[in-house]
């Protein structure tokens, strides 16, 4: 099948999920030749929806103020943030040491035992 139209096929899926309008076998039913890539897509959109709870108005506010409670506490407590390119940053650093230690190891066992 066609990528952009699975892709318009899993995007009307979608809204009409968010409706409760459609289930993923109208549109098998619409297109039965792409059951083998089509359906295993539209089940797991079912499932993800059926696991996404909706927030009413009064849990809105209790979500939006544990979320500034947490972020208070993390920055009272000195949270720093995961840092991708730090963490590569110094995982390169212990890499260099390691081998650069190894290189030493090594000439100056050659040194002890020349060839």
């Amino acid at each position: 099948m066609d990528k952009k139209m699975l892709k318009e096929i899993l995007a009307a899926h979608a809204d009409q999920l968010l409706k409760g309008n459609a289930t993923g076998n109208d549109y098998l039913e619409l297109l039965p030749e792409s059951d083998d890539e089509l359906g295993p897509l539209l089940d797991v959109a079912e499932r993800v929806q059926s696991t996404i709870k909706s927030i009413s108005p009064a849990n809105k506010e209790e979500l939006k103020r544990e979320l500034l409670t947490t972020a208070h506490i993390r920055k009272v407590e000195g949270y720093v943030p995961p840092d991708p390119t730090r963490d590569l940053f110094y995982t390169l650093v212990t890499l260099a040491f390691v081998v650069s230690l190894g290189v030493l190891l090594a000439v100056l066992r050659q040194r002890e035992h020349p060839i």
